[in-house]
Formats: C-alpha cells, structure tokens, sequence
C-alpha cells in the first residue's frame, strides 16, 4: 500500500475538470506534492459575471469549500487506511460547518443534504465511503451552482478561504495536526477554484485568477507534507502576505 506522503507530499499545481470534460491535472515536477485528482468529480464551469457582490453568497460559498475541504482529507486519509489523530475528517462538516451553513442555504433555495455527510460518516469500507462521498460532494457542486455567485462572490469567498487557511496556523509555535493539515487542504482546494475564474471572460478577473493561482502554487510548494503524527513547525507569513495579495486583488475587481 502507497503512503500518504508518496501522493500528498510537495504538491505544485492541481486543477479541477472543466465543462463535461473529466478532472484534469497539469505537469507535476520531480519532487513536487501530487495531488489526488481521482478523488475529485469533474466540474462544470458556472460564472456568473459582474462585480456585484452578495455578502451572503459568499459566507455559503465560503462554507460550502469547507466541506470539500474536510471531504478531500478524508478521501486522502482513507486510501492508506489513516486518519487524523482525533479521528476522521469526515466527521468535520456536519459538525463543525452543516449547522452554520443549512439555514441559509434553505433559504437559497438549495437542498438539504445533512443526511449524505451522515452517509459518509456512517459507511464502513473503502467502497461504501467512496460512494457516499460522491453523493455528497455532487450535493456541494449543485449547491455551489445553485447559489449563482458573481465572480466577485467566488473571489471573495476564496479569500475567506485563505483567511480560514491562516487561522489554522500557529504564528508563535508548532501548529497541531489537525489544525496544520486543515490549513494545508484549505489552499489546495482554493487553487483548484483559482483555474475556473481563470477562464473568466473578464480580462480583469482572469489576470488577478492567475496571479492568484501563482501565488498560491508559491506558497503551497514552501509546506512541509501534511501526511505528520506530531505539531508541525511552519511560518504561516507566506500565507498572510498571500491574503493580503489576494485581499488587493480582489479590492480592485
């Protein structure tokens, strides 16, 4: 069995699929951290365009990258039969970010989905967890879509998302396992969002997405592995100087 290092350790670039296209991955260099693409269903491209932003939609969109967030540790984990030091991340939706999130969006009109993360809680082997994760990723996909954010909303609630990313880092010491490896898939799933707005017919929008995109590549490349045991040592100033950039490029959107 492949260790978790050996496909999560030094990622450089990962992309999600586009338009009825499957997930793509692009070049990897010797050494880099390789992303599971497999894990992940291909996406549809839905930009809504416009500067207007809802401040709702983001805080939804926001949480909703949580739960991919949660979901991608746990599919990493489980293919080498680990899990985080207090126990699956897969338990982490529903608990820490579904109560927050439902209420809203109901009222967005998206539905319910509580009973897919049980389902993924609750299953019992590899396939049963790889299926009742598809389900529930589907249900996050169509939720994100349903919402109809602008692609002001989408850049702002990738900020949020590396706003998230450097909470869970500690500035003044070691940062605890679980804390570490949320912050770490926090900016690997923004980088994945970072290659839709990059296809955006807005010059100015796709420029700052691939500005983005590079700066994110920067600082996920300077991460020790997430596959630890023990507190990880790691300045998280690459990723407050990344929000600050990212807050600047959205600023001017």
């Amino acid at each position: 069995m492949h260790s978790l290092g050996s496909f999560v350790s030094r990622c450089k670039f990962m992309a999600f699929g586009v338009a009825g296209a499957a997930t793509l991955m692009l070049p990897i260099t010797a050494g880099a951290q390789v992303y599971r693409s497999d894990l992940l269903l291909p996406r549809t491209v839905i930009l809504a365009e416009g500067a207007v932003s809802n401040p709702e939609t983001v805080r939804l969109l926001a949480g909703l990258a949580s739960i991919e967030r949660d979901m991608m540790l746990g599919m990493l984990f489980l293919q080498d039969g680990l899990t985080s030091t207090i126990g699956s991340h897969f338990t982490h939706p529903r608990v820490e970010t579904w109560p927050g999130l439902k209420d809203g969006l109901v009222a967005a009109g998206v539905a319910d989905f509580e009973n897919l993360l049980i389902a993924v809680e609750q299953a019992t082997d590899k396939d049963a967890v790889t299926k009742a994760y598809t389900e529930a990723n589907t249900a996050v996909l169509l939720a994100q879509a349903a919402l109809h954010g602008s692609e002001k909303d989408q850049v702002l609630a990738m900020v949020e998302g590396v706003r998230n990313a450097l909470a869970r880092f500690n500035a003044a010491g070691p940062t605890e396992v679980v804390n570490y490896q949320d912050g770490w898939a926090g900016l690997m799933i923004e980088r994945g969002k970072v290659d839709l707005l990059m296809q955006s017919a807005d010059p100015a929008v796709a420029k700052s997405a691939t500005d983005m995109a590079m700066a994110l590549d920067n600082v996920i490349l300077s991460m020790p592995d997430p596959a630890v045991t023990e507190p990880v040592t790691f300045d998280p100033a690459p990723v407050a100087d990344l929000l600050a950039q990212m807050e600047s490029m959205a600023g001017s959107l």
